[in-house]
């Protein structure tokens, strides 16, 4: 899979390739937008590809980073697992933020020989997003196909609804929606090593991109992959209080159950599966190590 970078549309370049076209911003890969992409590579003879932003648009008008479920690295692993040929990220800036819904059409689909698109029904982009797919379809001879909302239940399968998923450590609700199970990817880097005087290491991740995390801080039943290999492994999220009083930053701590090896510098993945304790300052180290032996005893035994 070919992944292009576009800062400025001048880089696009037209060339004699015959492509479809899967339109949305996909954050969380859901299985709408698995129907998306997979009604897109149904079509024979013709390049699929993905063409979708960089950032959220809410992340360039608040001049801040926004929490996703897939940053871009992720998303495209999964976009390049399900098929997709080429994936464009478009770079939200002033030039696309006030570019026409015309001369998107214009500058983005028609320069990359785009024939057919496929879409959410809601699918908005252009200026102010008063494009819809029924512009394109009017504007151009472009091919349109819309699929409509999907439900699982009474509740729509959506971006908004994983978050939702994800905050309240829904973990099951993220999968039913998903197919696959929350995973947030980092480098193990050096901390305190506490957790090695009382014979319970930790991997502490430092995370590449702004994931979103579950609102309570805690104890989590994880597997974490490291090496290409799945291990059980219990995750807390929060601020140590039991050794540290600084509130300003988040720790991410994961024991990795039946595993004793140096990765420092490497990158793990850990996938959440069920929130187990809130985190609480214990008396002692002493304390706190009963307590860490009765989490690790509870995902040992736990199915998953």
């Amino acid at each position: 899979m070919e992944i292009f970078n576009i800062s400025n549309l001048g880089q696009i370049k037209k060339d004699n390739k015959r492509r479809a076209a899967a339109l949305g911003f996909f954050d969380g890969v859901h299985k709408a937008h698995k129907k998306i992409i997979a009604e897109m590579l149904k079509e024979t003879d013709i390049i699929p590809i993905v063409i979708t932003l960089d950032k959220s648009p809410k992340e360039y008008f608040g001049h801040t980073s926004v929490e996703c479920l897939t940053p871009l690295e992720k998303k495209s692993k999964i976009f390049e697992t399900l098929g997709v040929q080429e994936v464009y990220y478009l770079s939200f800036n002033k030039q696309l933020q006030t570019l026409s819904a015309e001369s998107y059409i214009d500058k983005v689909l028609k320069q990359l020989n785009v024939e057919k698109i496929f879409c959410g029904y809601d699918y908005k982009f252009g200026y102010k997003g008063v494009g819809t797919p029924k512009l394109i379809a009017d504007y151009s001879d472009i091919e349109v196909n819309i699929l409509e909302e999907e439900m699982i239940g009474d509740r729509k399968i959506s971006t908004t609804a994983l978050r939702e998923f994800v905050e309240s450590a829904n973990f099951t609700g993220y999968y039913d929606f998903t197919g696959r199970y929350y995973s947030i990817s980092g480098v193990v880097v050096k901390g305190r090593q506490l957790g090695r005087t009382i014979n319970f290491p930790t991997a502490n991740l430092k995370m590449k991109s702004s994931y979103l995390l579950p609102k309570t801080n805690g104890v989590y039943i994880t597997k974490t992959k490291v090496r290409d290999k799945i291990y059980k492994s219990i995750t807390n999220i929060g601020y140590n209080p039991t050794v540290s009083e600084v509130k300003d930053k988040k720790f991410i701590e994961t024991h990795i159950l039946d595993f004793d090896a140096e990765i420092y510098g490497e990158m793990i993945e850990v996938y959440f599966y069920d929130f187990l304790r809130k985190e609480k300052k214990f008396e002692s180290f002493n304390h706190l190590k009963k307590q860490l032996q009765k989490d690790k005893m509870v995902c040992e035994q736990k199915e998953i």
